[in-house]
């Protein structure tokens, strides 16, 4: 039952995306100068998946908070507005446009149906900031400003993981009930080519499915090296344990959105598994992020600690916090009006901004889409997961 409740997320993650659980609110209109009114559309309900993404949205509520309890952004209190789009296209695109009548100055993404609404958030000039750059939006429009690594590098990012493992091929299984998730299987085979790591095996896999004992048997019969798995956290675990099973040990390469903090201590995964992350991992011991941890538990006693539903992309919702915090900064003077045009332009002015680590290198250029091709990478060995290289980026 947990794998069916997370699956919609995390297949999503394969292009690769997650979103957040969410609830409605009011807010102030912007157009005073005493606060600037924030948006957040997210898929949370009509999926089952509410408990799973709660700590997402939590994240960027912690955020707003943080921001007020320290006098607001040059004097601006944050005042969010959270929509809940239900998963339906029609109602995302309604909740994008009572957003656009309210005038809010930006919108915080947490929504897998952005493509239904991101045509009119362009034509009102609203920017939108993470949280799911790997979303289509983020890689063609210069209103969607990502927080980590957006979606057209993601693939190249795989291979380059399994390069510095020591991969001499790669496995894919991938979820069999988005098409999305086919789709990332012949982009990857393609980064793969170009790349020079040959993706010699590829199937599909089943949340539902009782074990996934066939596809460890083929993997291994092919002499697959390294196999990525594209999936929720628990059907990874569930992948692992079969495959161990069977005596097949490969080098275990997984998609940051993916990742929580259980699966560094299961199965086939605790000696030699490698995490692509599109920020900073949860787990690094920096100064940034004990100052979420600590924000975030101060707000949400507990949350953290259970794997069920913590996942890494809870920290890359206070990451989109703090880009947006910090466009504010720039552009929105103290006794200014936060408009969208005002925080647009704060937006870009950023260069090479990585809120104190947490983020790749972000600078946004005017009237152009923003890709974001670096990454974070992470080891796990004797179940203890790492950060490599310093904690600094590797790029495409």
């Amino acid at each position: 039952m947990t794998r069916i409740r997370t699956f919609a997320t995390i297949a999503c993650a394969l292009a690769l995306a997650v979103v957040a659980g969410c609830s409605s609110s009011g807010s102030k209109n912007a157009s005073g100068g005493d606060s600037v009114s924030v948006g957040v559309i997210c898929s949370c309900s009509g999926g089952s998946m509410t408990g799973f993404n709660t700590p997402v949205q939590d994240a960027v509520r912690a955020w707003a908070d943080t921001a007020n309890a320290a006098g607001g952004i040059n004097g601006h209190k944050v005042d969010l507005v959270l929509k809940d789009d239900g998963m339906n296209p029609g109602s995302a695109l309604s909740a994008a446009k009572s957003l656009i009548t309210a005038k809010v100055a930006a919108v915080i993404d947490i929504s897998i149906l952005d493509q239904s609404w991101s045509t009119a958030m362009e034509a009102a000039h609203i920017p939108v900031v993470g949280v799911l750059s790997n979303n289509k939006p983020f890689e063609t429009s210069p209103y969607f400003f990502p927080e980590g690594q957006t979606g057209d590098k993601i693939h190249q990012a795989i291979i380059g993981v399994a390069k510095q493992a020591g991969a001499a091929n790669l496995g894919f299984l991938y979820c069999a009930e988005a098409p999305v998730c086919a789709e990332s299987a012949t982009k990857l085979t393609d980064a793969g080519k170009e790349h020079g790591l040959p993706v010699t095996y590829n199937t599909k896999i089943s949340a539902t499915a009782p074990n996934y004992t066939a596809q460890c048997v083929a993997a291994q019969q092919q002499g697959v090296s390294a196999l990525y798995i594209g999936s929720t956290p628990a059907v990874i675990a569930h992948v692992a344990e079969d495959c161990s099973r069977q005596g097949y040990r490969p080098i275990y390469i997984i998609q940051g959105a993916a990742y929580a903090s259980n699966l560094a201590t299961a199965p086939g995964l605790s000696d030699n598994t490698w995490i692509q992350f599109s920020s900073l991992p949860f787990f690094a011991d920096t100064p940034a992020v004990q100052r979420f941890d600590t924000a975030f538990d101060a707000k949400f006693p507990g949350v953290r600690q259970d794997s069920s539903v913590f996942i890494h992309n809870a920290i890359m919702g206070w990451v989109s916090g703090q880009v947006l915090e910090q466009a504010v900064r720039n552009g929105v003077p103290a006794g200014s009006p936060a408009t969208a045009d005002a925080v647009v332009k704060g937006l870009e002015s950023l260069r090479d901004f990585t809120a104190d680590g947490l983020a790749p290198g972000l600078t946004f250029t005017a009237g152009q889409p923003h890709h974001v091709d670096c990454w974070f990478t992470a080891r796990v060995q004797a179940g203890t997961p790492q950060v490599l290289n310093d904690g600094k980026t590797t790029c495409a």
